[in-house]
């Protein structure tokens, strides 16, 4: 081999070394300014206790109907229950009744369970100051047994009016009288149970209920059962959705003659055909006559127009 080969040979393996040993001087120093950066802690949570799954009114908590779940500091409200202290407070929801529907998730609280030795299961369930009244009822009365616990309904008194008064139909006033009349008793009335079932699930396969039980204040629960006396008691279901024809208040009544337009003519209240609602014009001169009902006393007065 010519000694200018060798040279050559050395020369190159001598760069190869300079560039692997400058590579790696300049790896390491990369490696040395590499700055790690800094983790940022998150929010500040605590343990909340929730149900794990949906609870019905009326059921017996069992330990796994409940859990904790990390909630940030900031949301916590003074009624959730929070781990913590010698104690574990999940222990004192075990075996408690849910008042009211728990969704899965919504935090615990005191007020939305109630325990056995404490109020009896439906004393439990009632708002405070609420009282609850049982009525009967069949299916034509209470929308063919479609009414389920913690519905909302309208309870309305259909009563015999001459039947209710009769010293007045005696005294010769019923032909002025309507006969019968549906009005109004109670607006948005929360229902508890149908028969003995608090739980909607249970409810819904008794298409037969002998009683509902509501929850009334304590006028209302006198007015309802003196209503019972009167008339008969119809329970209309209320839509769950707001609206404003929910939010008017309940005026008035309806009577048959309003009801009815051939009893309406009949009755000298409008011609043949005519709408009930409808009023006819007043005429352009002259007096009005209005006829007048005080407690089946009946008047003509005259006004002018």
């Amino acid at each position: 081999m010519r000694p200018i080969v060798i040279i050559l040979i050395a020369v190159a393996l001598g760069i190869a070394g300079l560039t692997a040993v400058l590579l790696s001087r300049y790896v390491a120093d990369q490696r040395a300014q590499t700055v790690v950066a800094p983790q940022i802690a998150g929010p500040a949570t605590e343990d909340v206790l929730v149900a794990a799954v949906d609870i019905k009114p009326g059921t017996i908590i069992k330990a796994e109907d409940i859990r904790y779940e990390a909630w940030p500091s900031v949301a916590l409200d003074g009624r959730f229950v929070r781990r913590g202290g010698a104690e574990d407070p999940k222990a004192g929801f075990v075996g408690a009744i849910a008042k009211r529907a728990l969704m899965t998730g919504e935090p615990m609280s005191p007020q939305a369970v109630f325990r056995q030795d404490e109020a009896g299961l439906l004393s439990g369930l009632l708002s405070p100051g609420m009282r609850a009244v049982s009525i009967p009822v069949t299916p034509n009365n209470s929308v063919s047994g479609f009414i389920l616990p913690n519905d909302h309904v309208d309870i309305l008194l259909n009563i015999d009016v001459r039947a209710a008064t009769p010293e007045a139909d005696k005294a010769g006033m019923g032909g002025d009288m309507a006969r019968y009349a549906s009005e109004i008793l109670l607006s948005d009335v929360r229902v508890i149970a149908v028969d003995d079932k608090l739980a909607r699930a249970d409810a819904a396969t008794n298409m037969t209920a002998k009683t509902m039980t509501l929850e009334l204040t304590p006028k209302d629960a006198e007015m309802v059962l003196t209503a019972t006396r009167l008339g008969e008691l119809n329970l209309v279901l209320r839509s769950l959705a707001p609206g404003a024809a929910g939010d008017a208040p309940p005026v008035g009544y309806t009577a048959d003659v309003e009801t009815s337009r051939a009893l309406q003519a009949a009755m000298g209240q409008g011609g043949a055909g005519a709408h009930p609602s409808s009023k006819a014009a007043p005429p352009s001169g002259g007096d009005i006559e209005v006829r007048i009902n005080r407690a089946g006393s009946t008047s003509t007065q005259s006004f002018s127009n």
